[in-house]
């Protein structure tokens, strides 16, 4: 099979074939999460895409070197320690792990590193002074500040204008900045409290974090830099502004960003009570289920969520699986079904495309069991879903009649309305098991 991926590029807003940097090396870094409270479904939807790229990288024989961060020191942290008066560390020891835990019920792979910004605070510092020593950044007090007007670029990324950015721009916190736009690199405090630096004692802004890990762990730059489209603005543009005047390399050459997943046509807000939490999800659908219904949208696309479709995919799901019956994954190259499934993955993650092909040919999936092996494969391997449990559940009187008349069928050995009555289950979501008469 051919290599060929095709992504579409937030940085010029154009698909493009991927070529990465070194050959047969990836590096990927995903923005990930900063944990104060439960991980939501949309880390959920944003970490199974990316998931699926990695996947599908590595079964396309690149080494794939895969980090995604977590933010343990930030302002919301601190709010949750002030609320509840536990330790900062404590609290996102507490929810890092539970969303490592819906991760991994989920599907996702683990990222070959998942460093804190704690464990990073060095690099961090001496990414901070190398900005200051090339004129990109300042001290005011024990803060200090980015100089945007000092990065020409700025605003590539986003597509936004220093100028209009300006216009736009409500009164400065602190008025003694250059710029209304310029950011934290380093909040300072008079406490005492943190972490010590040459500016004084403090604590890390939001975006150094990421460039001084992404520095650590690939030092002449990242293949893909990818997360959600509410990072375009500022972070990830910060984090350009940030990384490229400190080290005078490109940070990324490719990024990828996945469009919002919004509840009632809205974005999901705490405040506003919407939020739904993936352990809660969990707790009411299987999680392959939950993966399926993902990646049954193209990630470039806003997902409004809504319970009835999360039913209505855990059916078409279980009818898949069905159609596969007890084969097990191995991949099949002559199978061209399965091959043209892969070419749409491999077509800016097309994954809505490969699951219709699946559905296209499921009759032809249930007759051939080398068929029903590659697709098991698939989704396995690439796609990331496995067989979801079982159901525990009274089946409905309309479901319990057809399985009474297939019994009776078999029984009167009528192996045609059998099967026939098979196939309706099977579009209901349910396998037939016989047992020998």
């Amino acid at each position: 099979m051919s290599k060929q991926i095709f992504l579409t590029n937030t940085l010029g807003q154009k698909k493009e074939l991927f070529a990465p940097i070194r050959d047969g090396k990836v590096y990927m870094y995903v923005c990930g999460i900063t944990p104060y409270d439960y991980s939501h479904i949309g880390h959920g939807r944003s970490y199974v895409n990316f998931d699926i790229l990695v996947r599908l990288l590595r079964f396309l024989d690149y080494d794939v070197t895969y980090i995604r961060n977590v933010t343990d020191i930030d302002d919301k942290l601190l709010k949750k320690e002030t609320e509840s008066g536990r330790n900062f560390k404590e609290i996102a020891k507490f929810y890092t792990d539970d969303f490592r835990t819906q991760m991994q019920a989920v599907g996702c792979l683990q990222p070959t590193h998942e460093p804190n910004a704690t464990d990073h605070i060095d690099d961090i510092i001496e990414t901070i002074q190398s900005l200051i020593d090339k004129g990109h950044a300042y001290q005011l007090g024990s803060d200090v500040y980015f100089d945007v007007s000092s990065f020409e670029p700025y605003g590539k990324l986003s597509g936004k204008n220093l100028d209009d950015l300006r216009e736009g721009a409500r009164v400065a916190v602190n008025e003694q900045k250059h710029n209304p736009e310029d950011f934290a690199l380093w909040k300072g405090n008079s406490q005492d409290l943190f972490w010590k630096t040459p500016w004084g004692h403090g604590r890390p802004g939001w975006h150094i974090e990421c460039s001084a890990m992404i520095h650590k762990f690939c030092k002449d730059g990242l293949d893909i830099h990818a997360g959600g489209a509410d990072l375009i603005f500022p972070h990830h543009e910060n984090e350009i502004a940030q990384s490229e005047a400190a080290y005078g390399i490109p940070l990324a050459k490719t990024w990828l960003h996945n469009a919002l997943l919004n509840i009632d046509n809205a974005k999901m807000s705490k405040s506003a009570g919407k939020i739904i939490s993936l352990r809660e999800m969990f707790a009411k659908h299987d999680p392959m289920s939950v993966r399926f219904y993902f990646l049954q949208h193209s990630y470039r696309t806003p997902i409004n969520f809504a319970y009835e479709k999360i039913e209505s995919s855990d059916k078409a799901l279980r009818r898949l699986f069905a159609a596969i019956g007890d084969n097990q994954g191995n991949f099949v190259a002559g199978s061209e079904i399965v091959k043209e499934a892969l070419s749409a993955i491999c077509d800016d993650l097309n994954t809505p495309k490969a699951l219709g092909i699946l559905f296209e040919n499921i009759g032809k999936i249930r007759e051939s069991d080398e068929l029903a092996s590659g697709v098991a494969w698939l989704l396995e391997n690439i796609l990331g879903i496995k067989a979801p449990k079982e159901k525990v559940e009274k089946l409905s009187p309309e479901i319990l009649e057809l399985i009474k008349e297939r019994d009776e069928a078999r029984k009167n050995k009528d192996w045609k309305k059998a099967d026939e009555i098979r196939d309706k289950l099977a579009e209901c979501g349910y396998a037939a098991q016989d047992k020998k008469l």
